[in-house]
Order: structure tokens, then C-alpha cells, then sequence
């Protein structure tokens, strides 16, 4: 069976067996990805049970102070211009509370309505709202009658077009298959000018480059399909409808329409 890149339709070579599934690289995307539900459809249940079973064991939630600390970090890297010229400057600056209300200020500014894309049990959610957004979740394997959360998929939802000022995906976009229909369709309900921020690991982390299949990401085959690098989103970027992608650290980029 023949294997064609999600991003560009080259044809990949097999790269890492971890488990069941094997990962396959495409070298002009440099992007590592496996296609076990391309070839289990019929096992939509497994697919929940799986992505319920790997939230409860690594994803247990915070204190609502942490969760407020972090909805906030989210919101600083999403409009802060400083936070992707400077880690150090931003840092510092986060401890001076001049800078925190500049930063409440411009997110507010700039974010009025807000999508959480794969948002597990809603606690971000819930601290947007609590913060003064208008913001929704969206995740399938949601918890059922979470509110202000749609269980469902990006596709199927069909959110109304160029409807949110930003969204945001925290360790979702590593177990997403369709890669450039939910790119396209994100860039699609998102305003002109407005930013996707993700947060996944990419195939730049130290830790991959030493550990190859031993590397933490890849230990979650069966839900963890599709692993990025900065090439990968730039051709998506290209591909999609994004004007830019910025990148910070091994794990942040962050898309303009």
C-alpha cells in the first residue's frame, strides 16, 4: 500500500513503529505522520475511548487559579507582539503589573469572540467567559452536557464563516488527521486578521531528536497522528489561507489570516 503525505501528496517512507501503528516521514514537508484510523474507520468508539482513556491519565485538571494563570498565557501569546520577539523581555515584563493590564487591555481589544478547538472539559472555556470573552469549546470527545462546549467536529459543526477574532488548539492539532481541510476550515471561521495559536510539539524538540520513537509523543500512537515541524506549517500556512506563521520554542506557532 502505497502512503501519500496529508500535506502535500508525496509519497512518505515508513519512519517509526510504535505499537500498531507505524509513522511515516515525508522529507520535502518534514512532517511525521501515522494512518491508523485511515485504516480502522469502523472503529469510531476506539478512536473516543482511546483519546478519553490518554485525557484521563496525562491531562488531569488544574486548580482554577492555574487554569486562570493559564487562559491567560494563552491570551498573551495570542496578541502580544513582544511575547515572539523576546521570551526573556516577555517574561520579565509579566511581573510588572503595568504590563499585565496592557496585555488584558489589547486581548480584549483584539479578541472579542474566541473558539477553543479540541477544549477536553471546558475549564478554559470557562475561564474566557469568567474573563469577560465570548468564547466557545469545541471538542467530540468532550464530556457530554458540557456547557458552552459543542461535542461534535470542526466539519460537522459548521460554524458561521469569518466569525471569531481567534482560536486556539492546546496539544490538539497532534491528533488531528484531516490536516488541511481543518486548517482550511479554520482559516475559514476566523475574522481577516485574526490568529490561530497552537501549541503541539514539533519534530525540532531536542528530546525527539534523541529519543526518536522512545519520545513521549510518539508513545501515543493510536492518538497522536500527525506531528508537525516549522516546514510543515508554513506549507500548511501556504496551502490554507494563512498570510504568516510565527513560531516560539519548540511547541508555540502562531497563524495569521
Amino acid at each position: 500500500l502505497v502512503r501519500a503525505c496529508k500535506i502535500c501528496g508525496n509519497s512518505v517512507v515508513p519512519r517509526h513503529q510504535v505499537e500498531r501503528a507505524m509513522y511515516f516521514h515525508c522529507s520535502a514537508c518534514d512532517f511525521l505522520q501515522n494512518f491508523y484510523w485511515e485504516d480502522h474507520r469502523g472503529e469510531a468508539h476506539a478512536q473516543e475511548a482511546a483519546n478519553d482513556e490518554a485525557r484521563a491519565r496525562l491531562w488531569q485538571p488544574g486548580s482554577a487559579e492555574h487554569e486562570r494563570k493559564k487562559a491567560w498565557e494563552i491570551l498573551g501569546l495570542m496578541t502580544s507582539p513582544i511575547a515572539w520577539r523576546s521570551r526573556t523581555i516577555h517574561a520579565l515584563l509579566r511581573s510588572i503589573p503595568a504590563y499585565e493590564r496592557w496585555q488584558r487591555y489589547r486581548a480584549h481589544r483584539k479578541l472579542k469572540r474566541v473558539l477553543d478547538f479540541g477544549c477536553g472539559s471546558g475549564a478554559l472555556v470557562r475561564e474566557f467567559l469568567y474573563e469577560g470573552f465570548e468564547c466557545i469549546g469545541l471538542d467530540p470527545f468532550a464530556p457530554p452536557n458540557t456547557p458552552h462546549v459543542l461535542r461534535t467536529s470542526l466539519t460537522n459543526a459548521r460554524l458561521r464563516g469569518e466569525s471569531f477574532d481567534g482560536i486556539f488548539a492546546i496539544e490538539t492539532m497532534e491528533h488531528i488527521s484531516d490536516v488541511l481541510g481543518t486548517f482550511r476550515e479554520i482559516a475559514r471561521i476566523l475574522r481577516p486578521g485574526g490568529m490561530f495559536f497552537v501549541q503541539t510539539r514539533r519534530l525540532e524538540d531536542p528530546d525527539y531528536q534523541t529519543q526518536q520513537e522512545r519520545w513521549f509523543y510518539l508513545r501515543e500512537p493510536t492518538t497522536h497522528v500527525s506531528i508537525y515541524s516549522t516546514t510543515a506549517f508554513r506549507r500548511i500556512a501556504r496551502k490554507t489561507g494563512f498570510r504568516s506563521v510565527q513560531f516560539r520554542g519548540v511547541k508555540f506557532a502562531r497563524f495569521k489570516k
